[in-house]
């Protein structure tokens, strides 16, 4: 009897200390930094940008994004992330640029290195329905 109730003793100890260890990292939290990368559009648009994620005093993903078209022409922006999530190693995020009525929709993968995916420009809070441009990103972890 004595060794059953200690192997339950045993086995209780272990169950508590597995839910009172603390949790890993947040997804996304090996992507956290700035990141350069460029884009393009189905238009022949191109241009490169500075990606900022960061993990707010929520505990939310947040960041901002620092914009520039190839050829100038005053299109240079930078905006805060309406919206950013991980789920593995998948990507989503929104922003909205300086004109106010429309919205940025960026999807894509990361890894440890670089990542990439597509974005769409639609109005605001419907950036992809129907979206007005689209076009890829690409992006790298600059080496420190």
């Amino acid at each position: 009897m004595r060794v059953q109730f200690n192997t339950w003793l045993l086995l209780a100890s272990i169950c508590v200390g597995a839910f009172a260890a603390p949790a890993g990292a947040a997804d996304g939290d090996q992507y956290l930094g700035t990141w350069s990368g460029t884009w393009a559009g189905a238009d022949n648009s191109s241009g490169h940008f500075q990606l900022n994620l960061e993990r707010g005093s929520d505990g939310k993903l947040t960041g901002s994004i620092a914009v520039s078209q190839d050829g100038g022409g005053g299109s240079d922006y930078t905006a805060k992330l309406k919206s950013a999530a991980f789920a593995g190693d998948k990507f989503s995020a929104a922003y909205e640029p300086p004109d106010g009525q429309s919205e940025i929709s960026m999807k894509g993968k990361f890894g440890p290195k670089g990542g990439d995916g597509d974005w769409a420009l639609g109005a605001k809070d419907q950036p992809s329905n129907p979206a007005v441009a689209t076009g890829t990103w690409k992006i790298a972890k600059p080496q420190n």
